[in-house]
């Protein structure tokens, strides 16, 4: 992906940004999962085998910051899973069949760059709503595991996190002069981060 990276000084006030979004979010999470008595606990359908896109440079770059928190040796075991997923992808579409593949990221079920996960990550499992620029309001349900067990009765309202991550975006954007559009998997942004960081994938 051909992009200069921010200056670090203006980095960290992106990431002070998207960090005060996520807090604001993990309450909104915390509350309606403590009123539905909802966990993850011991759950066998690990959600992070999903296929999620991700659509924005500020989580990417914010995602790379925690790469380089790892040691060298977890850094590698990182970049070679995501090396094995990405390869999959073309045979998957031959096969016209999605498989369930373990994100890069999750050693024995738990993520090593938790705290710098992005927010589709922290959002998913509770159902939801939000509004559209258009004016739509959009609904979304649970997990699986928590609409075999709960009735819906509340909804997290995703508008204002999602208006700041949007705003977040727009302004790191103009700081980095990218017009272009981001979609991808958590294992391609890994595979972008090596390349970045000059780190062997």
């Amino acid at each position: 992906m051909d992009m200069t990276l921010p200056d670090p000084d203006k980095s960290g006030t992106f990431f002070e940004r998207l960090r005060a979004v996520y807090d604001s979010m993990g309450e909104a999470y915390d509350e309606a999962a403590l009123h539905y008595g909802f966990t993850c606990e011991g759950c066998t359908d690990n959600c992070c085998t999903q296929r999620f896109f991700h659509h924005t440079l500020s989580e990417y770059l914010y995602l790379m910051e925690g790469v380089q928190t790892l040691d060298d040796e977890r850094r590698a075991e990182v970049l070679t899973l995501a090396k094995v997923v990405t390869d999959t992808y073309p045979r998957e579409l031959e096969a016209g069949e999605i498989l369930p593949l373990m994100c890069p990221l999750n050693f024995e079920g738990l993520c090593a760059l938790y705290e710098y996960r992005p927010m589709i990550c922290r959002a998913h499992g509770l159902p939801h709503r939000f509004q559209r620029p258009d004016g739509k309001n959009v609904e979304g349900g649970g997990c699986h595991r928590f609409e075999a067990g709960h009735l819906v009765t509340v909804y997290i309202d995703r508008t204002e996190f999602y208006r700041g991550l949007a705003e977040l975006e727009r302004d790191l954007r103009a700081e980095l002069g990218f017009t272009g559009r981001y979609k991808k998997t958590t294992a391609q942004m890994l595979l972008d981060m090596a390349e970045h960081l000059g780190l062997d994938s």
